[in-house]
């Protein structure tokens, strides 16, 4: 176990890296944090400042310097930024101006502080450093990564509260990150277990959440390293619905607890960007613009596989893009800019998926809707919902949905099972043909976002369709119920209420006021913490990693602004 967090701790960067873990770890030691990392403000050679635990009643202000990887002669003197200008700043102007008042009269550690180790060569020379500049007030500790991992197992992961059995899990899920399926059921398992065990206690909660946050940056920096990002993006979303979870009780009820918790929310958040941009940017977006690229890097011979992994890597481009679009409006006007500009890259990157992989061109089943939905809600916030290619897209859906249903082709299937996707159409019997399409959320969908957006004649084109060929089809969408607070996020029951009998007609008259009725009626989707505090990707979030239709409550307000507007 030591091993595994040493070489993590090797592996990660400076900025919001290791920076990022240490403080929640001070925390659980028993250090009260009172500085953290920031960016734009003047630091004078500090990156955490902590108080420690008292001990025989006495206290003392720790200063961390931190470090990535080892030390060596170029990051102890040869640049501006040079660990012996940090010391320097600290001693000349740290500790002389910037100490809260009430801790001026304890004694002073700086502590050096990598995930790596201090090189032989910088050795002497820190050492000397140490010697001229140690006094009564002010002394020096060196933390290397071997004794960061040493303070991880005597503090967030320390047996008693992360014993062997959930310490297997864990070994089990970084050992096999090769088999990301296998590495994602072994984290799983860690992460309920950790989030049942604390129980309804706050402080337990809180030490859950840092567990999960300090597992999951374990998983993501082995999974870099080997350069397979599947199972860390998996448990990533996993997590931060864990994290949710956790943190759903203590809302209305601000306190130290929950601030805690709320850091460790964000701080996930942060960590499944970071996952996800990183996959977007080496794994997808290189391969956008070359025809059906990314389908042949799949690397199968069925097109099962294709369309399932296709539809799979749009949802993920669109709930990142969604994430960054919430994100915009808690943030400072001088980082707005720029992550409007990730958002419209994030656009083009699914649009220029979209039209070189004819697979995305219709969904093999009505699983796929969710990612579908997940996209046509990015292009609505993210301004690009008027562009031709969004109406492009939906219109070839729509074609290829008439075409396929009418001439008993790979017609979209209500079917989930991947041997039954495998086989399908597994004959041209009317019998398997109703059985195949028994419910469809694909058909309102597409009715509703056409008519919206200015087609109604592709809404006329699935009425006609339903009329000729589907009059057996549960034409239905989902919506969250009064028992989806309790189990959405961590999928821990059958919830929900399905919106059915939908009317699909000439023009798609009717259909966004009879769903508009519906979600007002059922009521649970305004009941939900996540929306109630403002956090709706987390609903989201939920939607795409248990497979669960999108509500339409997110969405069917805007599309009647849209239609009103063309009236």
């Amino acid at each position: 176990m030591k091993l595994i967090l040493r070489e993590y701790l090797a592996s990660l960067r400076e900025r919001e890296e290791l920076d990022a873990i240490l403080p929640d770890l001070l925390s659980e030691l028993g250090y009260t944090v009172y500085s953290r990392p920031g960016r734009g403000t003047t630091q004078n050679g500090v990156d955490v400042a902590a108080l420690s635990p008292s001990v025989n009643d006495e206290r003392k202000v720790y200063l961390f310097v931190i470090k990535k990887g080892d030390l060596t002669r170029q990051d102890w003197d040869g640049t501006p930024q040079g660990v012996r200008s940090s010391l320097n700043e600290i001693l000349d102007v740290y500790i002389r101006n910037r100490i809260p008042a009430r801790y001026t009269k304890l004694h002073v550690i700086i502590c050096l502080c990598m995930g790596g180790d201090m090189q032989e060569q910088v050795r002497d020379n820190f050492e000397g450093y140490v010697k001229d500049h140690s006094n009564e007030r002010v002394s020096f500790e060196e933390w290397n990564g071997d004794k960061l991992a040493s303070l991880l197992l005597e503090g967030i992961l320390r047996e008693e509260i992360l014993p062997r059995p959930l310490r297997s899990d864990f070994q089990k899920a970084v050992a096999l990150l090769d088999e990301p399926e296998v590495a994602y059921r072994h984290f799983a398992k860690l992460v309920v277990r950790l989030r049942e065990a604390a129980g309804t206690s706050a402080k337990q909660r809180v030490r859950a959440g840092r567990q999960i946050y300090i597992c999951l940056w374990v998983l993501y920096v082995w999974s870099r390293d080997t350069g397979n990002l599947e199972a860390p993006y998996r448990a990533s979303e996993l997590a931060v619905l864990n994290a949710w979870e956790l943190l759903r009780p203590l809302i209305g009820n601000p306190g130290k607890e929950h601030r805690a918790l709320v850091r460790v929310f964000n701080q996930l958040i942060q960590v499944h960007l970071i996952i996800a941009s990183e996959l977007i940017d080496k794994k997808i977006a290189p391969a956008v613009m070359a025809r059906d690229a990314l389908a042949m890097a799949v690397a199968s011979r069925t097109a099962v596989d294709v369309s399932l992994k296709l539809f799979d890597m749009l949802g993920r481009v669109a709930m990142t893009g969604l994430l960054l679009t919430w994100i915009v409006g808690r943030q400072d006007k001088d980082v707005v800019e720029r992550i409007r500009e990730q958002v419209t890259r994030l656009l083009d990157v699914g649009m220029s998926m979209i039209e070189s992989n004819g697979a995305l061109h219709l969904p093999l089943c009505d699983d796929q809707v969710t990612d579908i939905t997940l996209f046509l809600l990015l292009c609505l916030w993210g301004g690009e919902i008027d562009g031709h290619r969004v109406l492009r897209w939906l219109e070839t859906m729509a074609d290829r949905h008439d075409f396929c249903v009418r001439f008993n082709g790979r017609y979209p299937t209500c079917f989930t099972e991947y041997t039954d996707l495998i086989e399908h159409p597994r004959d041209r019997a009317q019998g398997y043909f109703e059985e195949a399409t028994a419910g469809s959320t694909l058909v309102p969908l597409l009715a509703m976002w056409t008519r919206a957006l200015g087609r109604p004649d592709l809404a006329t084109r699935m009425a006609r369709m339903s009329e000729d060929k589907l009059e057996h089809c549960t034409m239905q969408l989902w919506t969250p119920d009064a028992d989806s607070e309790v189990h959405l996020y961590v999928n821990s029951g059958i919830h929900g209420s399905s919106v059915t009998d939908l009317p699909i007609r000439e023009e798609g008259r009717d259909l966004l006021e009879r769903v508009a009725e519906a979600c007002k009626s059922v009521g649970g989707h305004a009941e939900l913490s996540a929306i109630q505090t403002g956090h709706w990707p987390v609903v989201l979030m939920a939607c795409r990693h248990w497979r669960l239709p999108v509500p339409p409550d997110i969405y069917v307000s805007a599309l009647q602004s849209i239609e009103a507007e063309r009236c």
